[in-house]
């Protein structure tokens, strides 16, 4: 059933944009993906996929996005489902966005951060934080190299609250 919906939401999208980057970040106990797709000048849908050994699985899909010179920002909502193998199952409508600046020398910093209070949680979800930074080395105009931390907490109405994942990681991105 998860994996249909992925595969229907994915292909409704690709009737309308064609993929632009995708991501893949690993460590131990975690795999992640993200695919972007440019819907138009200012904005963008990424949707990714998080696969935990311990906590189960996560999808989502965020963005609006701008140019600035040497920076660039997306802003929006993030949803999120979790699929939580040690709690229960829920969901989030969180706000915030990411950042990146181009250090020189194909090296980049990239940073995103999203909150989800109660009030756009659902399920047995009572709230949702996420932080994300990375850098990036950029091996050539369609390939990088990076290094990441990142925190996901998940937050419960009546159970003990949860990190999805936190760690460093490592991966590797494509522009196509």
């Amino acid at each position: 059933m998860k994996l249909k919906f992925a595969a229907l939401l994915l292909s409704s999208v690709a009737v309308t944009a064609t993929a632009n980057d995708f991501n893949l970040g690993l460590n131990d106990d975690v795999l992640s993906t993200e695919i972007g797709f440019d819907l138009n000048k200012q904005s963008n849908l990424v949707m990714g996929y998080i696969y935990s050994d311990d906590e189960g699985h996560a999808l989502s899909a965020a963005h609006i996005s701008h140019d600035a010179g040497i920076h660039h920002f997306e802003i929006g909502p993030k949803f999120t489902h979790y699929w939580a193998n040690n709690s229960s199952n829920g969901g989030a409508v969180a706000v915030g966005g990411r950042y990146s600046i181009d250090l020189g020398s194909n090296v980049a910093f990239k940073t995103s951060a999203y909150y989800a209070p109660s009030v756009l949680s659902f399920g047995s979800l009572d709230g949702q934080y996420e932080i994300d930074s990375k850098v990036q080395f950029q091996l050539n105009p369609a390939l990088g190299l990076f290094v990441g931390y990142r925190n996901i907490r998940l937050q419960y109405d009546d159970s003990r609250n949860n990190t999805f994942d936190t760690g460093f990681y490592i991966g590797g991105s494509a522009t196509f």
